[in-house]
């Protein structure tokens, strides 16, 4: 018969383990399954880590380990060796027994705690349905006197000595006070954007115009400048045309004097 695997078992340690070797156990353990190669996915991993905490917790405390201990002790008597089937008792076959597969201890603690908010839940419930069917008539009339004087004394706190009708014209006050400053608020806010909107027409102007300005005076200094190189140009060329005609005068008179100097020698013979 298979036995059932205990904490002990769960954490590789044998039931006389000291809380050095459960707490030794319980590090190997969780870094096992933290970094280790244990070929679980993370979930399983987790749960896994949860247990061994678990069970840590229940075998280092000497009073839930006793109690621990004291479960795992056999609930019926094993027969003693060479007892077998009383004679005349026929062998029935039976089915084999159903393995107990143990919930892990965090979800036990779980179950147990919710099963047990569920029934206070419900005792409450119970008690308030009780408590309510329970009173009579007169608790009623007195409860809803308690809750008249209650209102009433709400009442004189807040308006004082006023009557329904000065309560209500001060509440028609109240609201027409707040429907005008909300009014207000709102004539305000509409003046707002509107001057944010001129002020914004009048940069998006002024902007328009410091790059129409900055335009003209580029095309005003492109201008200036192509005049002065043209100025210079033109005094350029005059002082050249003026050095032309010099040095053709030069060459002229030159010219003419050798043909001076030519006829005069000629006249000589």
């Amino acid at each position: 018969m298979k036995t059932r695997t205990t904490l002990y078992d769960l954490l590789g340690l044998p039931p006389t383990a000291t809380e050095a070797d459960i707490h030794a156990a319980q590090l190997r353990l969780v870094r096992h399954y933290q970094s280790g190669p244990h070929g679980m996915d993370q979930v399983d991993a987790d749960n896994q880590i949860k247990v061994v905490k678990e069970a840590c917790w229940i075998l280092s405390d000497p009073g839930r380990r006793a109690a621990y201990d004291a479960s795992l002790a056999p609930t019926q008597p094993e027969l003693p060796p060479g007892l077998g089937v009383p004679a005349g008792v026929l062998p029935v076959d039976l089915p084999p027994p159903r393995v107990f597969k143990p919930r892990p201890p965090l979800r036990t603690m779980l179950t147990v705690i919710g099963g047990l908010l569920a029934v206070a839940v419900g005792i409450q419930i119970f008690m308030s349905i009780f408590a309510f069917r329970q009173m009579s008539p007169a608790d009623n009339g007195a409860m809803n006197a308690a809750q008249a004087r209650a209102a009433a004394a709400e009442r004189r706190q807040v308006y004082g000595d006023l009557t329904d009708e000065e309560i209500a014209r001060q509440a028609t006050e109240e609201r027409r006070r707040r429907e005008a400053y909300q009014q207000a608020e709102a004539e305000r806010r509409a003046e707002y954007e509107r001057r944010e909107a001129e002020r914004r027409h009048e940069m998006a102007l002024a902007e328009r115009k410091q790059y129409a300005d900055q335009i003209t005076n580029g095309v005003e200094r492109a201008e200036e400048e192509a005049r002065r190189k043209a100025e210079w140009e033109r005094q350029q060329k005059e002082a050249r045309d003026r050095a032309e005609e010099a040095r053709e005068q030069a060459r002229l008179e030159q010219r003419l004097a050798r043909e001076r100097a030519r006829l005069g020698m000629g006249s000589g013979y």
